[in-house]
């Protein structure tokens, strides 16, 4: 609670107390009953005055005079900032709404977080690192809340709904992450995006190993089960250490200046019918393609006759500041 938030609470229970004790005062100076108390006491306060019950006795006049000069200033000081919070608060909330759908409403080729899980926070912190624009949706109000304090973009519903989806603007999406705890709700929300946007990459977890050849089947470009690259990860590290941590400094960190990157070869690149050879990507940019992507047909290690042709995927690794200039040259 912020400071003024518990201003205010103590403040209420002070005004309340006031109220109490002039009640009683009343009753016992006055001989009213609790309810004309009372009465007495609020119609002072709030400076109404009725005149229907007024006190008759010096004492009753006297704490009459306390009650309107110290009650009213508190009961006003109450007041005021109740409705203060109330009406700042929805504005704030109204405004900052508003503000974010006409963000929302103006992205394309962004990514669909579906879930904000512990698996969906982990996407949103590579998306965020990799500067990638993103819509995540989720249901649950406190990761709500912390992603608007974040400054996230964010729809609140259920992403298994064809309207929330929509309201994610997925059929201008480039591609959609679906990150949530039940595969049932997974496979549906795969085979609505293919459905609403045919052109759109699904990323999809799968948490039963047995249920990864269901979802690929459903329209998933790629299917993540955690369990099974855990324990892929586990021995790897036990048997090849070296290698994973290599890989693992390459991808996760930033101590090397080395990064992976995927390259469209354009049809107008001077890039086009080259083989690698020729291209000279490794004299020029310092970087190794470590694989060439064509079509459905992956080639791995190419070999420096390999020739690049248009719409071919480079997968390669290399400076960062290289791999810019690289991607002007793929781009044409």
């Amino acid at each position: 609670m912020t400071s003024s938030g518990r201003a205010v609470l103590v403040a209420t229970i002070i005004l309340v107390s006031i109220i109490l004790g002039g009640s009683f005062l009343f009753m016992a100076l006055e001989g009213i009953s609790f309810l004309d108390a009372v009465w007495l006491t609020v119609i002072t306060i709030t400076t109404v005055g009725f005149g229907d019950i007024v006190p008759k006795t010096q004492v009753g006049r006297a704490i009459a005079l306390f009650l309107v000069v110290g009650g009213v200033w508190l009961f006003t000081y109450v007041l005021s900032n109740i409705f203060s919070a109330l009406i700042e608060g929805h504005l704030i909330d109204l405004w900052g709404k508003r503000r974010m759908m006409k963000k929302i409403a103006a992205m394309k080729k962004h990514v669909v977080v579906c879930g904000i899980g512990r698996v969906g926070q982990e996407v949103v912190t590579e998306l965020k690192n990799h500067r990638t624009p993103f819509i995540v949706i989720d249901k649950n109000e406190q990761r709500l809340k912390e992603l608007r304090e974040a400054g996230v973009l964010f729809i609140a519903g259920d992403a298994t709904d064809d309207k929330t989806l929509l309201l994610a603007r997925i059929e201008y999406a480039g591609g959609i992450i679906i990150t949530l705890p039940d595969d049932a709700a997974n496979l549906f929300i795969t085979i609505s995006a293919k459905d609403l946007n045919p052109g759109i990459r699904v990323i999809t977890r799968a948490n039963s190993p047995e249920n990864v050849d269901k979802i690929k089947r459903a329209g998933a470009d790629s299917v993540i089960c955690p369990s099974l690259m855990a324990g892929n990860r586990m021995a790897l590290s036990a048997v090849k250490p070296a290698s994973v941590a290599y890989v693992q400094t390459l991808v996760e960190t930033d101590q090397t200046n080395l990064e992976m990157e995927e390259l469209i070869i354009s049809d107008n690149s001077q890039l086009v019918n080259l083989a690698l050879k020729d291209s000279n990507i490794r004299e020029k940019f310092s970087a190794l393609v470590l694989a060439i992507k064509r079509d459905d047909r992956t080639i791995i290690n190419p070999g420096p006759d390999e020739v690049l042709l248009p719409g071919d995927i480079m997968i390669l690794c290399g400076p960062a500041e290289s791999l810019i200039d690289l991607e002007k040259l793929a781009a044409g």
